[in-house]
C-alpha cells in the first residue's frame, strides 16, 4: 500500500523544510488566487525553484488556487499566472471554483486538477461527475466519518486527500460567510479574518448560556489523529494532508517529521506493531494546539468535546525541540546518491558519466596533458570528483580509470565534476517540463435571453409564511424549505397549489440525509414543480431518480465568473442565483441575464455540523433557534436543523436591496428572490404592503436595520 504525506508551505523556508522532514508533497501558494492570501506566499521564480527541488528528489508541488475568482481575474490574470509553472512542470493545482476547473482543463490539459474540501463534496455522485470531467483527486470535507469515505472511495476509482492534522474550521469548507460579512474578508478569496476564534454569549430566551471562561464556542481544537491513522489509510484516503500554511517552518518539519514516522511503521508492520508513543503526542503539542487535541470526524459526527470553549493558552516554545528541528531539517538540504564512473584516456576528452537512479549522462572535458612531473592518480580524482559540495548530490560510488603518465589540473578536474551535476540535474527536471499550453481564448460572458418581466419568487420557512406568501399576488414561485415543513404540511402544499412549488433542499446532504429524505418525500416529489439546490451532491442524487426537471442553483453553489457558467451549462441546462460576494458592476461584468437574485433575506454565514445546542444546552432534536452574541452586542441567530443534524448560523441583519429596482433591472434577471426566515405573519404582510405601494423607505425604521450585503463594496 502507498500513502502520499502532504505538508503545507507557506513561505519557500517551509517548503523546503517540509520536504527535508519527509514530505512526498507539498501544497503551496503563489502571490494570487490562494486560500492563504496573507501567508509568506511564492513568487513565480520561488515556484519554479521549489518545483525542481521537489523534481529532484522524487516529490510534488501543488499550487492552491482554491478561492473564487471574479470575472477579470479568470479572464485577464489566470492564463499568465499559470503557464509559465505549467511549462515548468507543476504538478498540479487545487481548485474550488468550477470555472477554474473549466479554466484548467481548457488550456492546460496535462495539468493534474485536485477538487479541495472548498467544494463541499459529501457524497459519491459528485466525485463521479467530477472524474468525468477531468478532476484526479478529491479533498474531502473534514466532516466525512470513515464509513462515508470508504463507500466514496468503494464506488470510484479516484485519488482521496484527507486533513489528518491542524487547525479544524468550524464551519463547513466552502460554506462560511462570516468574516466575508460582518468584515469584507472573504474565505472566498483567501482572506478570512477568523471570527470563529473570537469569544461569543450563546443565548436562548434571554438566558447566556456559556457564562464565565467558556466563549470560545465557535474554537475548534486542532486535530491529530496520529492514533487512528490505519483506519483513515485503510478507509482509502491516499493522501494525509497537514494543514498549517500560516505556521512557521519549524512547525511544519517537527509536525511532518513525525507523521512520517508513524505512516513509515504502519506500512512496514501494518496494525500488529503500530503503536504511538505519548512522548511524540508531546512533542505535537509543544508545536502547537488549542487546548489539546481532537480527532476530527472520522468517528465522531460532532460534540462538544472538540471545542476549545476557553481563550487557548499558548505554551512557551520548547525551544530544544525547536533546535533540533532547525539542525535536521531547515539548516540543511537534502541530497540524492549518484554514482560516478571517470574515465581519462591518452588523445581522448576527459568522460564522466553519472548515474542517478534512472537518469544517466555522460560529460566530457578537454583532453589531459602528458604529465612532466608527477601524474594525476585516479585516488585523486576520486577524492575531488567526490567533493559534491552544496549541491543536490552525494557520492554513493565512485570509480576513476586513468591512462599512466598523464596529468589534470585540478581545475579540470573541478570543471568536469560542475558539468556532470549540472547535465544531472537538468536531465531530471527536465523530464518534468511540458510543452507550452493551448492558446487562450476568450469565453463570451452569459446573453441569455430572458422575459421582459422579472418573476418575483420567495423562500419560505414554515407553514404560516407559506400561506401568507400564497395570497401575495406578485409571487409566482415558492420555495419550500423542506427542513422546516411537516410531512403533512408539504402534502397539503403540493395537492393544493395555486403557483409553482419548487423543493428547497437541504444546505448539507449527506448519506444519512439520502436515507431521511427518501422516506419523507420520495412518494410526492414528483408534485414539486422544481428544486432550489444547495449542493451537488443532492443535484446528482435527484437527476438520478428523474424526480423534477427544474433546478436552480442556490447563491452557495458559486457561480462567479462565466466560466463556471460555462461548466453550469455543461452540466445541465440549470438557472443559478446570484453569487452575494460579487458587486453591481462585477454581477454586470459577469452577466447574470436569465438568472436569479436574492434582494430581500437573512443570509446564512455559516453551516456547521458541530451543533450549539450540543456544545451549550442540551440536544432535543427540537429545532431550536438560539443566538450568538459577538463583542460589538449583535446577535447572530442560530437554527438547528435537526432533520439533516447541521446548525445554520445567519448574519445579524437582513439583507435589503428592494428599492434597488432600476440597478437589479439592468442586470436583466429572469427573477428576484424575497428569502423568509425568522420573520413573522405581520412582518411579512407589512413588507407586501410597502412593496405592493413602492413604499421602500417605509420597509424598515431606517437603515442600520438591515446590509446591502456586497452590493455596493463586493469583497477583495
Amino acid at each position: 500500500m502507498k500513502v502520499e504525506l502532504l505538508a503545507p508551505g507557506g513561505s519557500y523556508e517551509t517548503v523546503i523544510a517540509a520536504f527535508n522532514a519527509g514530505a512526498d508533497a507539498v501544497y503551496t501558494g503563489g502571490e494570487k488566487f490562494g486560500a492563504r492570501a496573507n501567508a509568506d506566499n511564492l513568487t513565480i521564480e520561488q515556484l519554479k525553484s521549489v518545483i525542481d527541488y521537489a523534481h529532484l528528489h522524487g516529490r510534488k508541488i501543488y499550487l492552491t488556487i482554491n478561492t473564487l475568482l471574479k470575472e477579470n481575474e479568470i479572464k485577464k490574470e489566470l492564463y499568465d499566472y499559470l503557464e509559465p509553472l505549467y511549462v515548468h512542470g507543476l504538478d498540479a493545482v487545487i481548485v474550488q471554483d468550477y470555472g477554474v476547473l473549466e479554466f484548467v482543463r481548457k488550456y492546460f490539459p496535462q495539468l493534474h486538477v485536485h477538487a479541495s474540501t472548498q467544494m463541499t463534496i459529501l457524497g459519491e455522485l459528485t466525485v463521479k461527475e467530477l472524474k468525468n470531467k477531468g478532476v484526479t483527486r478529491i479533498v474531502i470535507p473534514r466532516e466525512l466519518s470513515i464509513p462515508e469515505i470508504k463507500k466514496i472511495k468503494e464506488n470510484c476509482d479516484i485519488e482521496i486527500e484527507s486533513f489528518v492534522h491542524g487547525a479544524l474550521c468550524y464551519c463547513y469548507s466552502g460554506q462560511c460567510l462570516l468574516s466575508s460579512y460582518i468584515g469584507g474578508r472573504s474565505g472566498n478569496r483567501g482572506r478570512c479574518a477568523q471570527p470563529c476564534r473570537m469569544e461569543y454569549d450563546v443565548v436562548k430566551n434571554g438566558k447566556v448560556l456559556n457564562p464565565g471562561d467558556s466563549k470560545y464556542v465557535l474554537s475548534p481544537k486542532d486535530i491529530c489523529t496520529l492514533k487512528i491513522l490505519p483506519d483513515i489509510i485503510e478507509s482509502g484516503v491516499y493522501s494525509l494532508k497537514i494543514e498549517g500554511r500560516m505556521k512557521k517552518p519549524e512547525y511544519t518539519a517537527g509536525v511532518v517529521s513525525i507523521y512520517r514516522k508513524y505512516i513509515d511503521l504502519y506500512l512496514q508492520f501494518g496494525r500488529k506493531k503500530y503503536k504511538v508513543d505519548n512522548n511524540d503526542i508531546k512533542k505535537l503539542n509543544d508545536l502547537f494546539n488549542r487546548k489539546g487535541f481532537s480527532e476530527s470526524y472520522y468517528k465522531t459526527y460532532n460534540g462538544k468535546e472538540m471545542i476549545t470553549f476557553s481563550k487557548p493558552d499558548f505554551r512557551a516554545a520548547n525551544e530544544g525541540l525547536i533546535k533540533e528541528i532547525q539542525n535536521k531539517y531547515i539548516n540543511t538540504n537534502l541530497r540524492k546518491n549518484i554514482d560516478i564512473f571517470v574515465t581519462i584516456k591518452k588523445d581522448s576528452p576527459m568522460e564522466a558519466v553519472g548515474i542517478c537512479g534512472e537518469n544517466v549522462v555522460t560529460v566530457y572535458e578537454d583532453l589531459p596533458d602528458e604529465a612532466k612531473k608527477l601524474p594525476t592518480t585516479s585516488d585523486l580524482v576520486n577524492e575531488k570528483m567526490a567533493k559534491l559540495g552544496n549541491t543536490p548530490f552525494k557520492v554513493e560510488k565512485i570509480e576513476t580509470y586513468i591512462d599512466d603518465n598523464l596529468f589534470v589540473t585540478i581545475g579540470k578536474i573541478n570543471q568536469l565534476k560542475r558539468k556532470l551535476i549540472d547535465e544531472m540535474t537538468k536531465s531530471i527536471i527536465d523530464r518534468y517540463k511540458r510543452n507550452n499550453a493551448l492558446p487562450y481564448e476568450n469565453v463570451e460572458k452569459n446573453t441569455i435571453i430572458c422575459n421582459d418581466k422579472k418573476l418575483e419568487t420567495a423562500l419560505v420557512s414554515n407553514f404560516e409564511q407559506y400561506k401568507t406568501i400564497e395570497k401575495w399576488n406578485r409571487i409566482s414561485r415558492i420555495y419550500i424549505e423542506a427542513s422546516e415543513f411537516t410531512r403533512q404540511e408539504i402534502e397539503e402544499v403540493v395537492n393544493n397549489k395555486t403557483k409553482q412549488i419548487y423543493i428547497a433542499m437541504p444546505y448539507i446532504f449527506r448519506e444519512k440525509d439520502k436515507a431521511y429524505f427518501s422516506k419523507e418525500y420520495i412518494g410526492m416529489l414528483n408534485k414539486f414543480d422544481g428544486a432550489l439546490i444547495r449542493n451537488m451532491e443532492e443535484y446528482f442524487w435527484l437527476k438520478n431518480i428523474d424526480m423534477v426537471k427544474n433546478y436552480i442553483f442556490d447563491y452557495n453553489v458559486y457561480v462567479m465568473n462565466s466560466f463556471s457558467q460555462q461548466f453550469i451549462r455543461k452540466t445541465d441546462d440549470i438557472t443559478y442565483t446570484v453569487p452575494v460576494e460579487l458587486n453591481y458592476k462585477e454581477m454586470f461584468d459577469m452577466g447574470c441575464s436569465g438568472q436569479e437574485m436574492i434582494i430581500y433575506g437573512y443570509m446564512p454565514v455559516m453551516t456547521t455540523v458541530n451543533c450549539i445546542a450540543k456544545s451549550c444546552d442540551m440536544c432535543q432534536k427540537s429545532k431550536e433557534i438560539y443566538s450568538l452574541k459577538d463583542r460589538k452586542s449583535e446577535y447572530f441567530k442560530v437554527k438547528c436543523v435537526c432533520d439533516y443534524c447541521y446548525n445554520l448560523i445567519y448574519n445579524c441583519k437582513p439583507l435589503s436591496l428592494i428599492d434597488y429596482n432600476n440597478k437589479i433591472d439592468k442586470l436583466k434577471l429572469n427573477s428576484i428572490r424575497y428569502s423568509f426566515t425568522f420573520e413573522s405573519k405581520k412582518q411579512i404582510k407589512n413588507m407586501i404592503e410597502h412593496i405592493d405601494n413602492k413604499e421602500y423607505d417605509l420597509l424598515f425604521e431606517n437603515n442600520s436595520e438591515i446590509t446591502r450585503g456586497h452590493f455596493n463594496r463586493g469583497v477583495l
